[in-house]
């Protein structure tokens, strides 16, 4: 019974910790980014354990608000987006190019008469375009009450339509056919200070782009300069890092099912700059760019082999000092042997009773004299000091026993 209670723990923790995670990326109501949306779950769904489930967002500003409050997981935005320290970014896909059209028998000479226009289309609220048009207004000195801005259910009715977008399709074109496409400066300026640049300067996010002459047919005549802004791939901040890099990885292998949606696409690699990101770059998206990178030890191994070699110099150096300073010591003591053996000897012939003192004497300067050297010289002691003091005590022995034998030889003679 407790063994199956045991089994019946073990399975329930087993099955816990196997159980898949399920996560929301959240669509649009425009494509591509819905499309693209669809694709990346579809991707995600075949190769990983885990589970994607596309759930509808209505624009850029609005899947901001929806990551933030925790309602989505993963969610595409503009670059431009507000920041938003709960949501850090992924990987960019692709960019969006903001498409200025107005009506073909208008004819503005600049961004200041273009909002005279008329009625202007620049999105829905929650869009990335509504954002960036109300603050270029605010750059250019525009009063916003003195425009009329209508929503996507009166597009049509326009003057002046505003939009970050893909390229224009052919039938987008052919419903647009009323419209001319505005350039903000002189292509010719580009570098020279134009007007695309002051825009950029004010907002690093952007980018001057160039729709070049005869891209959408006869829509385009001349070429036309404006901005870009990449649509980036993001997610809740709190999103495990391991399943980030598998992400990227996987999107970066499967890169032809993404590139298929749009030509924009057709460059996502997974890999780019990340100084270029509105949003803080998430640490599995950290991991997968640096997975090239050495390691700390590949890095500096030339410098550690060098360190290392500085060391073992040092270490042999030491040792040989430490060794000639023994050898030093060492010495100082093999010369009181030679003179303990001079006594012995002296002493074995001596038959004086005033020689053999002054042998004692000798002896007895010789002990004092070696017990300075060792707190001096602080010696060691080891096996050679202990030989010394061993022979020292033979020839203290010795010399003690010929002076008692001398004494009891002359006793014996005076009697």
């Amino acid at each position: 019974m407790r063994i199956s209670k045991f089994l019946l723990a073990f399975l329930v923790i087993v099955s816990c910790n196997s159980r898949k995670e399920s996560y929301t990326i959240l669509g649009n109501i425009e494509d591509p980014q819905n499309q693209i949306a669809v694709t990346i779950a579809s991707i995600l769904n075949q190769h990983l354990d885990d589970s994607l489930q596309v759930i509808r967002g209505v624009g850029s500003m609005a899947n901001l608000d929806s990551l933030e409050s925790g309602l989505a997981d993963f969610g595409i935005v503009d670059n431009y987006a507000r920041f938003s320290d709960r949501v850090y970014t992924v990987v960019p896909l692709y960019p969006q190019i903001l498409h200025i059209l107005f009506r073909h028998e208008k004819h503005p000479a600049s961004l200041q008469e273009l909002f005279k226009l008329g009625k202007i289309f620049a999105g829905t609220p929650e869009s990335g375009t509504y954002r960036f048009v109300h603050e270029l207004m605010n750059d250019l000195g525009i009063d916003g009450s003195s425009c009329t801005f209508v929503d996507v259910y009166d597009f049509f009715e326009a003057d002046v339509i505003f939009s970050f977008t893909d390229l224009l399709t052919l039938e987008e074109l052919r419903d647009l056919a009323g419209y001319r496409l505005f350039s903000i400066d002189e292509v010719t300026k580009l570098g020279q200070g134009s007007v695309v640049e002051g825009i950029c300067a004010r907002h690093p996010q952007l980018e001057p782009y160039i729709i070049s002459r005869d891209q959408y047919g006869s829509f385009t005549k001349t070429s036309i300069l404006t901005v870009k802004v990449d649509a980036v791939f993001v997610c809740r901040s709190n999103i495990d890092s391991k399943f980030v890099y598998n992400v990227i990885k996987i999107l970066a292998e499967n890169s032809q099912e993404l590139k298929k949606i749009n030509p924009l696409l057709y460059k996502f690699s997974g890999e780019f700059n990340p100084s270029t990101q509105n949003f803080v770059i998430h640490q599995g998206t950290r991991d997968f760019l640096n997975r090239h990178e050495p390691s700390f030890f590949e890095r500096y191994a030339e410098l550690l082999g060098v360190v290392v070699t500085i060391l073992v110099a040092l270490a042999s150096s030491l040792f040989t000092i430490a060794k000639w300073q023994q050898n030093k010591k060492k010495n100082k003591v093999d010369v009181y042997y030679q003179k303990l053996m001079t006594i012995r000897k002296q002493a074995r012939e001596s038959t004086s009773h005033q020689n053999l003192d002054e042998l004692k004497a000798q002896l007895q300067a010789m002990q004092e004299e070696t017990v300075d050297l060792v707190t001096r010289e602080k010696l060691a002691a080891d096996e050679s000091f202990l030989i010394y003091l061993n022979l020292f005590k033979i020839v203290d022995d010795e010399l003690r026993l010929r002076l008692l034998n001398l004494s009891a030889n002359q006793t014996k003679n005076h009697q």
